[in-house]
């Protein structure tokens, strides 16, 4: 029983990569039986809970919106992408952008050669991957035009070494005009946290979403989740 109750708190939400698995994909697994949107919460019973669905990348549709019609015009900056994975966010960027140079920061070795292979193979020379974990990248942080951090520290670490991490990230990121992009809203994380924004640095940046012009394929909420902040 000790072992059970042990498994649904670990499997109360699921990782879903988004940009492999839109939610039409999804909706089919459920239908086909493949997999569920809901657990069992109590051994035996016939009470259910839905299941989170978290993705630490974004969707094929949010990449494009996010590059072509969220952030401003990106010609000659630097991108970074924290915790790039598989890299979607460099790849969107190398298409969508004239970034002089785009940097994805990754600690896991194999995601890092799954890069560099793509990289490769398209020939995306403005890409870059490093291998480190992002708190010995201070001086990395604080060359770069726009950060992109999409549910990077939550999932992954301990409270002790998120805080950690957004240690750096406040010390790193003071150039006046710098961009964060974060998914969830930077209070949002910092909340799970008991922390707090440092005064003073930064504004968020609103955008308008004109949900007419989202196709039925952009899921609306996971844009609306989408936060741009500047740096002050």
């Amino acid at each position: 029983k000790q072992w059970y109750q042990r498994r649904v708190a670990i499997t109360a939400g699921e990782h879903i990569d988004a940009f492999l698995f839109p939610d039409d994909v999804l909706d089919d697994f459920c239908d086909e039986g493949k997999m569920s949107r809901h657990y069992c919460s109590n051994c035996g019973s016939k009470k259910t809970q839905k299941l989170d669905l978290v993705s630490h990348s974004f969707s094929v549709w949010e990449l494009k919106w996010l590059f072509t019609k969220i952030l401003p015009p990106l010609a000659n900056k630097v991108i970074m992408d924290v915790g790039s994975r598989l890299g979607c966010v460099l790849y969107a960027a190398a298409e969508y952008t004239n970034a002089s140079k785009i940097i994805g920061v990754e600690l896991n070795p194999d995601f890092c050669a799954l890069q560099n292979s793509i990289i490769e193979q398209y020939n995306y020379d403005k890409i870059e991957v490093i291998q480190a974990d992002i708190r010995t990248q201070d001086q990395l942080l604080k060359s770069c035009d726009v950060v992109i951090l999409n549910n990077v520290f939550e999932h992954f670490q301990s409270p002790e070494d998120q805080a950690k991490c957004w240690d750096v990230i406040f010390g790193s990121l003071r150039r006046k005009g710098q961009v964060i992009v974060t998914v969830p809203s930077l209070q949002e994380s910092l909340d799970e946290l008991k922390g707090q924004l440092p005064d003073n640095w930064v504004s968020e940046i609103e955008w308008e979403l004109d949900e007419e012009l989202v196709p039925d394929e952009c899921d609306l909420e996971s844009l609306k989740s989408v936060h741009l902040y500047q740096v002050l």
